[in-house]
This record gives structure tokens, sequence and C-alpha cells, in this order.
């Protein structure tokens, strides 16, 4: 009797739990809003003439954030990096694509070892003052429209 009943509670330890029950499933969104808005307003120096150019500035830009710290970088598809610095740029005129002019800025920002084409406002500052020049070392801009094209994002580390 005591193997009876020892087989008994043995097969009862073997069996496996199974709901007894309808599944019920509880969900929530989670949902992670931007920190802010950021804005950009380029504003071209005019007039400008065709001629030689040697570092002279041709516009200027304010970025801001309505909270948390200010970045920029060159729009990607409004101009073409010139090497692996991502703030020297060159732009195609719109009559002639041919038409090339060579073009960097100046702000008081760092580049971004994570994210290398974007500069950040230094001290996380909330506005940003961008000055864009003719890249350093002469050259002959033709008579054209040349598009300077930037972003601005609210930056978080």
């Amino acid at each position: 009797m005591a193997a009876g009943l020892c087989a008994l509670i043995g097969g009862m330890t073997d069996a496996q739990a199974v709901p007894v029950s309808a599944i019920t499933t509880g969900t929530a969104d989670v949902v992670f809003r931007e920190t802010g808005t950021a804005s950009i307003t380029v504003t071209p120096v005019s007039p400008l003439q065709a001629g030689r150019y040697d570092t002279r500035v041709i516009a200027s830009a304010t970025a801001s954030a309505s909270s948390g710290a200010v970045a920029y970088r060159w729009s990607p598809s409004g101009s073409e990096a010139r090497g692996e610095f991502s703030n020297l740029r060159t732009l195609s005129g719109r009559a002639n694509a041919a038409n090339r002019l060579s073009v960097s800025s100046v702000a008081n920002a760092t580049l971004s070892g994570d994210s290398p084409s974007w500069y950040f406002a230094n001290n996380g500052a909330s506005s940003l003052d961008i000055t864009v020049l003719t890249a350093q070392g002469e050259q002959a801009v033709a008579a054209d429209t040349y598009v300077v094209s930037l972003d601005a994002a609210v930056w978080g580390e």
C-alpha cells in the first residue's frame, strides 16, 4: 500500500500547471514625447557679386530650441561634404549645377562625436548664431543662385 501511495503522489508531482480560465491581456501605449521644438532661420547677405572670394560672409542663421540645447548641421541633401570634415561643404548652382561654391560655417558649437554631422551649442545654449562663409582659399564664384540649407534640432546627451 505504501508503494501504491508513493506512486500516486509521484504521479501528482509530474502533472503540469495549465491555465484554467480565459486569458486576459493588459496593454498601454508608452509614449516618449519630444522635449521641445527647434527652429532655424537663414538670412543671405545681399547684394553679392560674382567674382573672386576668399573667406567672405555670405549668410547668417539663428537656430533655437524651445527647451534644452540646440544643434545644427548642413542639410544632407542640400550640399556635398568636402573631405572628412562635415563643416566644409560644396553648394551647386541652381541654374547650372556645374557652378560650385565652397562654404563653411562658424558657431559657438562643438562637433558631436556620436553624430558627426551635428554641431551642438556649447554650454547647453538654447540659441545659436551661425555664420556661413565662403571656404578659406580664393575661389571664383560664378553668377548663380546657391542655396544654403541648414537643419536644427533639440539636442540631447
